[in-house]
């Protein structure tokens, strides 16, 4: 069995249900060492304007970002996971690296999807669609995981990676 990591739209409890999976089957994490940031180009949110980047995460040892652990996927659950996620590759992360709020205890045998070379762009901003849906998951869970979402999160701004305004 294994532990999905999702830091994106996915952190939307409607979106979660879209793929039968319940709340109760997810705990909030902090995953260390990973930057998130609005660089990907779509592969499904297509737009025909700067404003079409959905989220990726990039490894960064001095970064962390919050996120939903999805509990006990099995392995034959992998190939539909990924077909989902066809712009980016899966990725297991390093026990140590993903810790749970409530207790910061480890969580081993994690797995991330990390956007694929060549389909990052640090010209674009965020799909202002998809970056509502990620923020309104984010504000849906506790408190403390909105304000977490808020200060971990970037977007490209004259250059520059700047944290996300709302």
């Amino acid at each position: 069995m294994y532990n999905q990591i999702v830091y994106g739209s996915l952190l939307h409890p409607m979106e979660l249900k879209k793929h039968n999976i319940s709340m109760d089957d997810v705990e909030f994490v902090r995953v260390n060492g990973f930057k998130r940031l609005f660089n990907q180009e779509p592969t499904y949110r297509k737009a025909d304007s700067i404003y079409r980047a959905v989220l990726n995460i990039q490894k960064d040892e001095n970064s962390w970002f919050n996120a939903i652990l999805i509990k006990n996927i099995a392995k034959n659950s992998l190939k539909e996971l990924d077909a989902r996620e066809a712009g980016y590759n899966r990725v297991n992360l390093k026990d140590g690296l993903v810790t749970y709020y409530k207790d910061g205890k480890i969580v081993k045998n994690c797995f991330v999807y990390i956007g694929k070379t060549g389909k990052q762009n640090d010209e674009i901003l965020p799909n202002i669609e998809y970056f509502k849906l990620c923020l309104d998951g984010a504000k849906s869970h506790f408190e403390q995981f909105y304000k977490d979402y808020l200060k971990t999160t970037y977007q490209n701004r004259q250059g520059q990676l700047k944290l996300i305004k709302v």
